[in-house]
């Protein structure tokens, strides 16, 4: 073959690399004059044992690096990825880099960004994608990944619908945790930025849209088998773009954000009772160390203190503990700590958790409303019947949590009259003349500081809704069974009046009145005490299975299992009301109340509407599963049709192309070179929509050549339209079926150089080029078998028309 006497690409530069990289067939970014490039994972055992010894890059054996080039020879930044990267696309905009990576554990997408490198969203994949070892992704054995534009954009928000309404209220965060005190005020404080929040590790799997400050197009993220609107919601490949699956995927994408919201603030919320709950222990724990030096026993010194409160005289252990242990600052931090906690909860459930609730309840009753509507009855697998059990699962949750903030309220209170009554007997114990006018007026109410003694001093209320768990947040769900949200018709008065009646104990049952309750009588029921008593009887037991909107009794005075009398006048005798426990063990096991739990509320929530927006979006249709083998080929979608190109490797190697536009298929084929002459194809890609490249080795060295395709229509042969042809098929089918092949046209070519001399031990992949055929971005990258330099070409149409600009050209190269 005679090649034109043409210098048809202009050298930009040449990337020096310090170590062996790896070129993908999409490295070029295409808008920017950027490429990038990995350094993949050491494969032997002789390269991990090398670095073993050292401190920082002792882990980096099962991670790859990526990193991002200016074509001018520049690096841009270089990230870890974990894993093997098995596929690789840009985004349309060039903006966001989407990796595929596969490791023995998990498969992920990985979208990282081109500014800083750092990962935006990584969403785990299903393992039915063909993965190939490390060896054949060294080779050049990719999984196709590619983005493609959407031809029509998101539809309309709207007016009266869930997302034109919540976008129309202020937007839901969580609430910062509580910071620690500073020990040491004077101390340089770190100024660090936080770091930025990503998804909750809860939501990886569920169906959400790729964050942007500027919402993304609906482009679609084709991996395999695999389509991902925005890189991140799972599309089906069987049904176009339909304005419902956008609908349906921004809902999901709002659920996300809230569920998120919700995880966080749960999280924030633990760790403020847990702030809250570590400084009542340590002045508890006081206590009990002064009890154990008197030889008293956990329940008799929480008893002697109950019997403190209502007569004013204590045994040796509780003077010693307000005496020495317990001064007026540990108690000013005691109440601020146990303030600040309480608060925190609150907010966190009015600003956070509640809103993110009634919001979701919002999209829930769109996706209802779309059950009956026959426009996304026919696109959606939705089910009116699920829609109501997810909505009845987030009523249930919003009235949990409104009950902990109801509790958190009275906790705070009761803390607050806790710590007053502390102080208050202090100031009485230090002053020395008992008949003194100067004598500390009591202000605290005895029903709450008993309140507090009970539930917060020696068993809180939250710890049903957070225990003591090794594995936090617990991942457990709601028993199938469990009614989340009963909906009771109307029932007669007669009725409501008897099992009131039934839940009180009132037939032939003596109601029994507390100390507490008569202290609290004998007060003057003016002021603040008066509000404090009605406060205290309005939290009275309640019913937990038929009546959970009441607050949490603050004595456990009656409950459900009061069998008896005397069983009951033992509950009331003494602070410990609790159940009784054996005080010489050393660890006191953990009790769960499953459906006071929000962490399981939450994890159940999660499920399902997972599971509602999964089955929605319906089964993901599966197609033929291509991998770039070693066999060299590549297609290219245009307006009309699927353009295909492969080397059949022959002696000499051929060309075949085809060409299939409504499934007629049209074939062609061409020999790279002579019988005379011993060519070898090295790699082949589209261009653009005219043109293919071509990396070609002759014996006098190497050429990069381009063939345009697009001429090439009107003399190639028609199938037969008897099935739907591959290749692979055509190859088998017609490989022998031409008496003679016509040597390949070539339109433009280059002299790239001799075939450089590389060591076989050197030879880390194949020789690979990355093209970008946009105008005003049209270059290529070749980075041969070491994998230590990439040279960049500008792909444009030829300017060298003259021999002269030719002349130039050569003189410019050779300097």
């Amino acid at each position: 073959m005679i090649f034109p006497d043409r210098t048809s690409f202009t050298p930009l530069s040449t990337i020096t690399l310090p170590s062996s990289h790896i070129l993908h067939p999409g490295s070029c970014n295409p808008s920017m004059d950027l490429v990038v490039l990995l350094s993949p994972p050491p494969s032997s055992i002789s390269n991990l044992a090398a670095n073993s010894w050292k401190g920082k890059g002792k882990d980096i054996g099962s991670k790859t690096q990526v990193s991002l080039w200016r074509t001018g020879g520049s690096k841009v930044w270089e990230v870890a990825v974990n894993g093997k990267v098995a596929g690789l696309a840009w985004s349309e905009d060039g903006l966001i880099l989407s990796l595929l990576s596969t490791s023995s554990s998990v498969n992920t997408i990985e979208h990282l960004s081109v500014h800083t490198g750092e990962v935006i969203r990584s969403i785990p994949i299903s393992s039915d994608i063909k993965m190939g070892t490390t060896d054949n992704v060294e080779a050049g054995q990719w999984i196709n990944m590619k983005w493609a534009s959407s031809s029509t954009g998101w539809p309309e928000i709207k007016n009266g619908s869930a997302i034109g309404i919540i976008d129309s209220l202020p937007r839901v965060t969580p609430v910062d945790p509580p910071k620690p005190l500073n020990a040491l005020p004077f101390m340089r404080q770190n100024t660090a930025p936080p770091p930025k929040p990503t998804l909750h590790s809860s939501l990886t799997t569920f169906p959400c849209l790729l964050p942007s400050a500027i919402p993304l197009q609906p482009d679609i993220l084709s991996i395999s088998n695999h389509q991902f609107l925005t890189g991140t919601f799972p599309f089906p490949d069987n049904q176009k773009q339909g304005n419902a699956l956008l609908e349906l995927s921004r809902i999901s994408d709002k659920m996300v954000g809230f569920l998120d919201v919700i995880l966080r603030s749960l999280e924030n919320a633990e760790i403020a009772f847990r702030e809250g709950e570590k400084q009542t222990l340590i002045c508890r724990e006081d206590l009990e160390t002064c009890a154990q030096q008197q030889a008293m026993s956990t329940p008799d010194v929480h008893a002697d203190l109950f019997r403190f409160l209502m007569t004013g005289r204590s045994g040796i252990a509780v003077n010693e503990w307000l005496g020495n242990r317990l001064t007026g600052r540990t108690i000013t931090k005691w109440d601020q700590t146990l303030d600040t906690s309480f608060r925190t909860i609150q907010n966190l459930i009015i600003e956070s958790v509640s809103p993110a609730l009634e919001r979701l309840i919002l999209l829930l009753e769109e996706m209802r409303g779309w059950s009956r509507t026959p426009k996304y009855q026919t696109k959606l697998h939705i089910h009116k019947k699920d829609i109501t059990k997810a909505i009845d699962l987030v009523l249930g949750f919003a009235k949990l949590v409104d009950q902990m903030r109801r509790d958190a309220e009275h906790e705070m209170k009761a803390a607050a009259e806790f710590m007053k009554w502390l102080k208050y007997e202090i100031a009485r114990a230090a002053s020395q003349d008992p008949s003194s006018d100067d004598l500390p007026t009591p202000t605290h109410d005895l029903k709450l500081v008993w309140s507090f003694m009970i539930n917060g001093f020696v068993h809180s209320t939250f710890h049903n809704h957070f225990p003591y768990l090794l594995v936090r947040p617990p991942k457990d769900y709601l028993p199938d069974d469990f009614e989340t949200y009963s909906r009771k018709p109307i029932r007669s008065l007669e009725e409501v009046l008897k099992e009131t009646t039934s839940e009180l104990k009132l037939d032939g049952k003596q109601i029994f009145t507390t100390p507490s309750i008569m202290a609290n009588e004998s007060l003057d029921s003016t002021g603040s005490e008066s509000l404090s008593m009605d406060m205290s009887i309005s939290m009275i037991h309640r019913n937990d299975h038929e009546d959970a909107d009441g607050d949490l009794t603050p004595t456990g005075i009656l409950s459900d299992d009061d069998d008896d009398d005397e069983d009951l006048r033992s509950r009331i005798s003494s602070p410990d009301t609790v159940e009784k426990k054996d005080y010489t063990s050393t660890e006191e096991e953990v009790k769960r109340v499953i459906q006071k739990e929000p962490w399981v509320w939450a994890n159940t929530l999660i499920r399902d509407l997972e599971n509602l927006v999964k089955g929605a979006i319906g089964d993901i249709g599966t197609q033929d599963q291509h991998t770039s083998s070693g066999t060299l080929r590549d297609s290219r979608a245009i307006v009309n049709g699927i353009w295909e190109c492969q080397i059949h490797q022959q002696d000499p190697q051929q060309v075949w192309l085809t060409y299939t536009i409504n499934s007629v298929t049209s074939i062609s084929a061409f020999i790279l070179s002579d019988p005379d002459q011993n060519s070898t194809c090295l790699s082949i890609q589209f261009f653009d929509d005219e043109e293919i490249v071509l990396l070609l080795e002759f014996e006098n060295g190497r050429y990069m050549v381009t063939l345009r395709y697009i001429d090439l229509l009107e003399g190639m042969f028609e199938l037969p339209q008897e099935k739907l042809w591959t290749m692979q098929d055509i190859i088998n089918t017609y490989g022998n079926a031409f008496e003679t092949i016509p040597p390949m046209p070539i339109t433009r070519s280059r002299y790239l150089g001799p075939t450089p001399m590389i060591e076989e031990s050197d030879k880390k992949g194949k020789v690979e080029i990355a093209l970008n055929g946009r105008k005003g971005r049209r270059l290529g990258c070749v980075l041969f078998e070491d994998g230590k330099e990439v040279q960049v070409w500008d792909l444009d149409i030829d300017e060298d028309e003259d021999e002269d600009e030719e002349g130039e050209e050569d003189g410019g190269m050779e300097d």
